[in-house]
C-alpha cells in the first residue's frame, strides 16, 4: 500500500511503524519530502504527486496544540473559542483564566504582547494546517485518516471545512506499555475497532524525552491496527 503520511516528519511513527509499506512522508523536518503544509500553494504539488504515483491512504496528524484542551478555560482554550473556533484577540486573550496567561496579567508583564504573538502564531498555524489537511483529503479522494487528542477542536473545523466522517476512539496504552492512556480521534470514512483502557502504567506528565518528538509518538501495533483496515 502507498501511503502518503503528513506531519510525519517528528518521530516518524508511520513510517517506521510500517516498512512493508511505500510510506511518503511530508513535513518540515526530517521527511522524505520536506514542504510546509500550511502553505496552501502545496496542495497542487500532492494532487500532483498523486496523479503521477497514486496514493491508497493519506494519514495525517496536525499540530494540535491550538486546538487542543490542555490550555482549557473560558469556553475554549487559551488560543481560540469554543463555539466559533476563531482565535482570541488579544483583550479576550488577556482575560483567560488559563494560570500562565493570568500570573503575566497580574503582574502587567512587559513581555505579554510577545506572548501573545507566539500564541496568535500557533492559532494560525493551526488553522492553516487543518484547512490544509482537509482541503488534500477532499481533492485526493482517497480512504483518509487524521489524528489528534479525542476532545480536540480540530474535529469541529474539518466537519466545517466539509469532511465527513467517523471519529474512532483509542487509548494508546491499550497498544503499548512505553505510552500513557492517551484517548485520540481518529478521523475517518471507515468505522473501527480500535483498543480502549482504563488505565495505563504511567501518567502523562510522566513522560520522557523530548516533548515535542515523545508526545507526537504513536504506538506502533495501533498503526498497524489501524491500516488493517484499509
Amino acid at each position: 500500500m502507498r501511503i502518503l503520511a503528513l506531519f510525519d516528519d517528528g518521530n516518524g511513527s508511520v513510517k517506521k511503524a510500517l516498512p512493508d509499506h511505500d510510506v511518503v512522508s511530508v513535513g518540515i523536518g526530517n521527511a522524505d519530502i520536506v514542504m510546509d503544509l500550511s502553505d496552501l500553494k502545496n496542495i497542487k504539488k500532492l494532487v500532483d504527486m498523486h496523479k503521477e504515483n497514486p496514493f491508497d491512504l493519506l494519514m495525517a496528524s496536525p499540530p494540535c496544540e491550538s486546538w487542543s484542551f490542555a490550555t482549557a478555560g473560558d469556553n475554549g482554550n487559551a488560543y481560540r473559542d469554543k463555539n466559533s473556533l476563531a482565535l482570541r484577540t488579544f483583550q479576550n486573550w488577556k482575560k483567560h483564566p488559563y494560570v500562565s496567561v493570568r500570573k503575566l496579567v497580574e503582574r502587567n508583564a512587559p513581555e505579554i504582547p510577545a506572548v501573545y504573538s507566539r500564541y496568535l502564531r500557533i492559532g494560525v498555524n493551526g488553522d492553516l494546517t487543518a484547512l490544509f489537511t482537509a482541503e488534500l483529503v477532499k481533492a485526493l479522494g482517497i480512504p483518509f485518516v487524521i489524528e489528534n487528542p479525542q476532545s480536540s477542536m480540530i474535529f469541529d473545523k474539518l466537519e466545517r471545512e466539509g469532511l465527513s466522517f467517523v471519529k474512532n476512539v483509542a487509548c494508546y496504552a491499550a497498544y503499548s506499555d512505553d505510552f500513557p492512556l492517551k484517548r485520540t480521534g481518529f478521523a475517518s470514512g471507515v468505522a473501527m475497532n480500535l483498543k480502549q483502557a482504563k488505565r495505563a502504567k504511567f501518567a502523562f506528565g510522566d513522560w520522557k524525552g523530548n516533548k515535542h518528538i515523545v508526545r507526537s509518538s504513536i504506538p506502533e501495533d495501533l498503526i498497524k491496527h489501524i491500516v488493517s483496515h484499509f
